[in-house]
């Protein structure tokens, strides 16, 4: 580490002076600079791995690591299994790395004993952030590290591989969000892979079979679940019986148009008198905004004015969620709201509809409203995506008029 320190600075102090030369040498530095990092990096893990030669805490053998790197939605989804981790290692200490964006919504929750935050586009572009990463993970000295995700991606493989545990466990999974070449790599890290058992590829059915493969064999896959984690503030506390829209999504191509929801807060503000609230994450304020500025009236938008803790108790006091394919339809079945989740086909049956394994739910399953394409299952590499078309076709063509019928039938039966 030293002798990294040392170069680093060498090259920083290179960049400074640089930065009073003309511009194309301070570029030449600044490119030097981040090629010598990653060189750096590479040599101490990738090509050779020498943090292995770093001691480790012996205390760390008593403790498993869980890396789970992926969106707030995949994280939903996957607490019906993650509970019974503790069950499974009741004398281990657990630790969970979890992606920064729900980091803060997992350590509300008492599956885990520890909760570390993970910058995951840092980890993937930045070499010193990732550097720090693998090294710190590696001197804690794990005994377990298990990447629950089915569709891993490598930086989660770094993490696991960094740990040098005598058990490095991970589904076998696919290559949707890794290259093939970097997972016949990364496959050689575990010391056990998990082949998928016959069947369709759903989200809930594969997180429930690593838990029975992992020793409790009766278990069943179920709706996840979320406690109360906080009380509102008074500015988010909303009197009025409310619906909820959430017109934005993680990939903006699969939104459903955003005059349909304009039509259909019309449409449910007038049959019924719920106040519409508006929410979303900070990057789609501006098609909240747009969609307010559609409907006119008696709009809330809190789009970017919550936390996502905040967020699941919102969602939790709503009457009715209408969303996209986002993270807030796996909250609403998580907080036993009602929701209807307009779905496109890039993975359909992979995450919804659920298809639960148990004959015992108990929760609101979302209800979900698509319009077949003979091309579903394209992993959204939609070949119908090209200019001006703005929108898969898969959501764009679900009709307001089915979305408006199914919300009828939900506040029809909630009212009577």
């Amino acid at each position: 580490m030293k002798i990294l320190e040392a170069c680093l600075h060498l090259v920083r102090r290179v960049t400074r002076k640089a930065s009073r030369a003309p511009a194309w040498l301070m570029r030449t530095a600044v490119a030097l600079y981040a090629q010598v990092v990653h060189q750096l990096v590479l040599t101490l893990t990738e090509r050779y791995w020498l943090i292995d030669y770093l001691p480790k805490k012996s205390a760390g053998n008593e403790s498993m690591l869980l890396v789970r790197l992926d969106l707030i939605g995949d994280f939903i989804i996957w607490l019906d299994a993650a509970k019974e981790f503790k069950n499974l290692y009741p004398n281990k200490r657990i630790v969970l790395y979890a992606n920064s964006t729900w980091a803060a919504l997992a350590a509300k929750l008492l599956y885990w004993d520890e909760v570390i935050a993970v910058d995951v586009p840092r980890l993937r572009e930045d070499h010193v952030y990732r550097l720090g990463v693998l090294t710190q993970t590696h001197c804690r000295g794990f005994g377990i590290a298990i990447q629950p995700t089915y569709s891993r991606e490598y930086v989660g493989d770094l993490v696991i591989r960094a740990t040098g545990a005598v058990q490095r466990i991970a589904h076998l999974g696919d290559t949707n969000n890794i290259t093939l070449d970097n997972k016949v790599t990364a496959d050689a890290w575990y010391t056990r892979l998990i082949p998928k058992a016959p069947g369709p590829e759903i989200e809930l059915t594969i997180n429930a079979a690593l838990i029975r493969v992992l020793g409790k064999s009766s278990f069943e896959s179920n709706v996840p679940v979320l406690p109360v984690l906080t009380e509102l503030p008074a500015l988010l506390k909303i009197k009025a019986p409310y619906c909820v829209l959430v017109p934005g999504a993680s990939w903006a191509p699969k939104t459903w148009p955003i005059e349909s929801f304009a039509q259909l807060a019309h449409k449910i503000r007038a049959q019924h008198g719920l106040q519409i609230v508006l929410c979303g994450t900070p990057n789609e304020q501006p098609i909240c905004r747009q969609l307010a500025l559609i409907c006119g009236g008696d709009i809330l938008d809190l789009s970017g004015q919550t936390t996502l803790i905040q967020l699941v108790e919102v969602i939790r006091q709503a009457t009715l969620v209408v969303t996209n394919d986002s993270s807030a339809v796996h909250i609403a079945a998580a907080t036993a709201t009602q929701a209807i989740c307009i779905l496109g086909g890039g993975h359909y049956g992979r995450f919804l509809p659920y298809q639960l394994e148990t004959s015992s739910a108990y929760r609101n399953v979302p209800i979900v409203l698509n319009e077949h394409m003979d091309c579903y299952g394209c992993r959204w590499r939609c070949k119908y995506l090209v200019a001006p078309i703005e929108l898969v076709p898969c959501v764009a063509n679900v009709s307001l008029e089915r979305v408006a019928s199914a919300c009828a039938n939900i506040l029809n039966l909630i009212e009577s």
